[in-house]
């Protein structure tokens, strides 16, 4: 087992783990027993579903007590420190693992720096106690840069970004990411070096700067392949796709889609980018199945402000806007407001909340609940969600809309349609376009049916050329009604 977990075979680790555990079946517990279930633990955190997680925590808690027990603070901290990726808005007992640990060191000791760093990112991320991780992460950098320990720098750097990313911190997230990477060749830290990619790419997406997002991107791949984790493989992939979809290039998106779920058949994220790339292409009937893959997840995952129930109402919201098909709404509303209601919630699954129910609120009209939500929202104002997609200054314009003002929402058109055409999200752009001809088209001012005109011109242009079906059928519905 041990040498399988050496050369990254995550899943021959598994097997190997669970026979040497069976093996000790009825005996007392001892160092070898221990060194199993440390074993288990972190071939489990590599290899199984996100919903299944807790299991490899409640693995590294028994060996842990068993060290803890013994008085081996070495042992008990590495068990405690070991960086697989935490489970957004789900208290499946890792953060208080982490704080036992703490209480095994010297507070300003280097071993309480290392658990430092990983307990500012669980709690930030699985509990939304972003104030808590900001003092962790500041102790732990100062004992790294006590210590001239740069592979704690970059850890605490990488655990920070990511820390960031989940309360939509973008340039924060890309600064801390930026500098993590730097330190990479000094520190030869994989896992902290394709955490800190990871998150500097996804802080990409959101600030629009798809050059930087391929760099690192390119960059990412065969760091997840040196590890073998299927998390980060998935990632990997992922964050290529993404570059594809947010191109419009649906047919290689597509095929790294499929790549992904054969790594990991269980990652919501890429649920998400396979229904909506289903839906914009007008393949309804694979959007569908695609859909309900996701609900499925979402299903086996425990009620609260996770990804599966944040991503799940999104979705089907953006789906509805696509398609029309309104006979989700009711699922969307309870999964988002389930995510809105938990004091745990990161902003990143409230934003993806709230875009679920800022979205029902413009199809039924309702204005107040718009407002509501632009409230919320109107901090997240020249960005772009993540998965599923939506530029934040669409939304806050079609909200605006709703609200019944008509030059706040013509501003944020208008900033969505600058931001779209120099990241070069063209599809969005071409969505943009559209939204923003309705907007106009309800304003009357002067100029307005000449722009609209050129929008509807522009958003055909790019679905044609996309394949986008519906948005072309909906523009040209719009084109017709103007003729007419």
């Amino acid at each position: 087992g041990e040498r399988a977990l050496a050369t990254h075979a995550h899943e021959d680790a598994l097997l190997h783990f669970q026979r040497a555990l069976a093996a000790k079946e009825a005996q007392p517990a001892d160092d070898e027993t221990a060194a199993i279930l440390y074993g288990l633990g972190r071939a489990q955190a590599a290899t199984l579903p996100r919903h299944r997680i807790q299991e490899a925590v409640v693995t590294l808690c028994r060996a842990f007590d068993y060290y803890a027990e013994t008085g081996d603070v070495d042992r008990a901290v590495a068990i405690a420190e070991y960086p697989f990726y935490p489970v957004a808005g789900q208290r499946i007992g890792d953060a208080q693992l982490v704080a036992r640990a703490l209480a095994l060191v010297p507070s300003d000791s280097h071993e309480a720096g290392h658990l430092l760093s990983r307990y500012g990112r669980v709690v930030a991320i699985e509990e939304g106690d972003y104030d808590s991780a900001q003092e962790a992460f500041g102790k732990a950098l100062t004992i790294a840069r006590r210590e001239g320990d740069a592979a704690l720098e970059m850890r605490t750097l990488a655990d920070s970004a990511n820390a960031d990313l989940y309360q939509l911190r973008w340039r924060e997230c890309l600064e801390k990411g930026l500098q993590a990477i730097e330190l990479a060749q000094r520190a030869h830290d994989p896992h902290a070096e394709v955490l800190a990619r990871y998150s500097a790419t996804l802080s990409c997406i959101a600030l629009g700067d798809l050059g930087e997002m391929r760099r690192h991107t390119e960059a990412i791949i065969p760091l997840a392949e040196s590890l073998r984790d299927r998390f980060w493989m998935a990632g990997a992939i992922r964050c290529k796709e993404s570059v594809c979809r947010f191109e419009g290039d649906w047919n290689a998106a597509r095929e790294l889609n499929e790549q992904g779920l054969a790594v990991a058949s269980f990652e919501p994220r890429t649920y998400c980018n396979r229904t909506l790339l289903e839906y914009e292409s007008g393949d309804f009937g694979q959007g569908e199945v695609y859909l309900e893959r996701l609900l499925e997840l979402m299903r086996s995952t425990p009620a609260g402000p996770s990804l599966e129930y944040a991503y799940s109402a999104a979705v089907i919201a953006l789906v509805a806007r696509i398609s029309g098909q309104s006979d989700r709404w009711d699922a969307a509303r309870e999964a988002a407001e389930i995510v809105v209601s938990s004091p745990y919630a990161t902003r990143h699954v409230e934003a993806h909340a709230r875009t679920s129910l800022g979205l029902l609120a413009v199809s039924n009209g309702d204005a107040a609940a718009a407002e509501a939500q632009y409230t919320a929202l109107e901090p997240t104002s020249g960005t772009m969600s993540l998965f599923p997609s939506i530029a934040s200054d669409r939304l806050l314009g079609l909200l605006a809309q709703t609200m019944g003002n008509l030059d706040t929402s013509r501003s944020h058109f208008e900033d969505s349609l600058t931001f779209c055409r120099k990241a070069g999200y063209r599809p969005e752009l071409a969505w943009t376009c559209c939204d923003y001809a309705d907007l106009l088209r309800q304003r009357h001012g002067d100029g307005d049916p000449e722009k609209v005109t050129a929008l509807l011109d522009e958003s055909l242009a790019i679905s044609r050329e996309l394949g986008m079906r519906p948005l072309m059928e909906r523009v040209l519905s719009r084109r017709d009604i103007l003729t007419a």
